[in-house]
């Protein structure tokens, strides 16, 4: 397990290409976004045998594939950390467009494409997705907004920073809606189910850790007998 005591740097805008069908277009994609100090990876379509893991993929689709994947791509990324999906159609027609923006893509440019026109809309995407709305990347409960991916909590108008393991208790903690969790739940959602090494202890520990880091430490409220909760708001 990673050690979690470090507070996590501010991160370039991270994007995943995935080409379906790699063109000349496909590695001047990959080329300006890096030019654009975004952090770029580049997967296949394997990358739809995992859960996506970053805020914005790029899908580089040949005609021929456009339709047939676009509705796989965007269930795929409708997850709690929804990902936003951009699509790249190389000479595409807007047939194809109007067919990926229906299956739910949230922004689709043809091939050749403007360098700066796409890095502005994967920008924008970021934001509409992730930035612009509590139900996207952001969870929110009582007086807690806690945003997944910047691992950051609001309250009371101040910003928290959280390391991994607190972010994925509070995580729990505010996805239970005012349930409390027992510690032995909170150890299997957190720390997963694997982790045998990892006692009891540990949540106790990272209570009290959250408990100091927060403007009132009633805000995680100890349930006799159960658990712990987030309170409800007042």
């Amino acid at each position: 397990m990673p050690a979690d005591d470090l507070s996590v740097p501010l991160q370039p805008l991270r994007v995943t290409v995935v080409t379906i069908v790699t063109t000349p277009s496909t590695q001047q994609l990959v080329g300006e976004l890096r030019r654009e100090s975004m952090q770029v990876e580049v997967a296949t379509s394997a990358v739809l045998d995992h859960p996506p893991t970053v805020p914005v993929y790029v899908v580089s689709l040949d005609p021929s594939f456009a339709r047939l994947l676009g509705e796989r791509f965007v269930a795929w990324a409708a997850t709690e950390l929804r990902s936003g999906l951009i699509g790249v159609v190389e000479d595409g027609t807007p047939q194809d467009t109007e067919a990926l923006l229906a299956a739910g893509f949230d922004d689709v440019i043809p091939a050749p494409f403007s360098a700066r026109e796409l890095v502005a809309r994967i920008r924008a995407v970021h934001r509409r997705v992730h930035w612009s709305g509590m139900s996207n990347g952001r969870l929110r409960f009582g007086e807690l907004t806690l945003d997944l991916y910047g691992r950051e909590l609001w309250v009371d108008d101040k910003t928290i920073a959280l390391t991994s393991i607190e972010l994925a208790v509070l995580r729990e903690l505010i996805k239970a809606r005012g349930r409390p969790l027992s510690r032995t739940e909170l150890l299997d959602l957190a720390w997963g189910e694997g982790d045998l090494e990892v006692s009891e202890r540990a949540v106790d520990n990272v209570i009290l850790r959250l408990r100091r880091k927060l403007p009132r430490p009633d805000l995680i409220e100890t349930v006799r007998s159960v658990g712990f909760r987030v309170a409800p708001r007042a």
